[in-house]
């Protein structure tokens, strides 16, 4: 289920990805900082999930591991509650900050966290309407 060619190949995607976007910067064909720290972090990112897809392949007891996990009715429950309990927290936040905002005057901040409460709010009424006529 884990093991496929194709996440071995998005991750030296990433990989080189990233030594492109360093040697650019080097070169100055990019001029902003920020893409070397991309770049950086693509490629150590591409690195790790290389030979963690490497060690899946050759480690058995990992690959028993990954797949029990992967699995697992709990794991998935675990994942969902997460989620649930993140979006809860980041929407009360905002909410929070859009007040705190108005209060300080920030008007281009609380135009922002306002669209944002606003787009998470309609993604879940979307969803929950989608899933509703499905379960």
């Amino acid at each position: 289920m884990y093991y496929n060619n194709k996440r071995l190949a998005l991750s030296i995607f990433w990989m080189v990805l990233g030594i492109v976007l360093i040697i650019l910067n080097m070169t100055d064909v990019l001029d902003q900082s920020i893409y070397s720290g991309m770049g950086s972090a693509l490629t150590v990112v591409g690195f790790f999930q290389a030979m963690r897809n490497l060690r899946y392949r050759k480690d058995k007891d990992y690959r028993e591991k990954i797949d029990t996990e992967l699995g697992d009715e709990r794991n998935s429950f675990l994942r969902m509650k997460s989620w649930a309990w993140t979006g809860y927290i980041v929407v009360l936040a905002e909410g929070i900050g859009v007040v705190i905002a108005m209060i300080t005057g920030q008007e281009l901040l609380c135009r922002v966290l306002s669209w944002s409460v606003c787009l998470i709010v309609g993604v879940y009424w979307i969803t929950y309407m989608v899933l509703s006529r499905k379960y």
